[in-house]
């Protein structure tokens, strides 16, 4: 089970003023429009359940959250949580399903350091070899699963940062690894262990698109639109004979009757 936040916009700033029967100040818009969106899904990218909570929420406020997962499972389905480092996903999850495995997603750092050899080389088959040794060093420290082989790769980055002659791209991810080495290391007393499946990176992919998409129902135009794109998308077919030869039966619906 893959559980992860979002921060999301919420409303649109005119409909607010009209509820609450005056204007809102831009700083004070910025603390209500943002909202965080946790959301639960499994390996398949099926969305079991989600919560809306406060930008920064509070363990007390996602514990609802697991506690109907909970109750929607019987005791021992659930063999594993998977999260990143949010602090109030660890203490809900700790509360709520104590004797569940719990591991921590590295996809996000393992993304960081390609990023710093992509800002200077363009690309990772572009890194030199010795910078090459140094990557392949950090990405294997951050897949450790046990403290032992975490800090054996630790070492080696120290050596081959003072045995070799480094780019600014590898002294930037030996910074990195450094703060990744403490906060990992750190998970793994606590019996945590690593995962790079990037499942909610692809759930919030799709929850952005359908955002968006929504975002036209504003108009009515819009709505139709968006209703007409989803039939499409679904049934694509178009009638092969007759006038309407070429056309779906929603076009023609909106011919006939607007």
């Amino acid at each position: 089970m893959y559980v992860d936040g979002d921060w999301i916009k919420k409303g649109w700033k005119t409909k607010f003023e009209a509820l609450l029967g005056r204007e809102i100040s831009e700083k004070e818009w910025k603390k209500m429009r943002y909202k965080s969106v946790y959301v639960i899904a499994t390996k398949e990218k099926v969305v079991l359940d989600f919560e809306i909570t406060d930008r920064l929420p509070t363990i007390e406020a996602l514990i609802p959250l697991f506690i109907r997962i909970k109750n929607r499972f019987p005791e021992g389905k659930i063999q594993r949580i998977v999260s990143d480092e949010d602090k109030a996903i660890i203490g809900a999850v700790k509360s709520v399903f104590p004797e569940v495995a719990h591991s921590f997603c590295v996809f996000h750092q393992l993304k960081n350091v390609s990023k710093r050899y992509i800002e200077e080389f363009r690309s990772t088959k572009n890194i030199p070899e010795n910078d090459e040794l140094v990557y392949n060093e950090i990405c294997q420290l951050i897949r450790s699963d046990t403290v032992v082989s975490a800090v054996v790769c630790f070492q080696k980055i120290r050596e081959l940062d003072y045995n070799l002659e480094l780019s600014e791209a590898s002294r930037k991810a030996i910074s990195y690894a450094e703060e990744i080495f403490k906060k990992n290391v750190n998970f793994l007393k606590k019996g945590f262990t690593p995962e790079t499946d990037n499942t909610m990176e692809q759930v919030f992919s799709l929850i952005s698109d359908i955002v968006d998409k929504a975002r036209s129902f504003k108009t009515d135009s819009g709505l139709t639109n968006f209703c007409y794109n989803l039939f499409t998308y679904f049934n694509k077919r178009c009638f092969s004979t007759g006038k309407w030869r070429g056309f779906s039966p929603l076009m023609r619906a909106r011919f006939q009757y607007g």
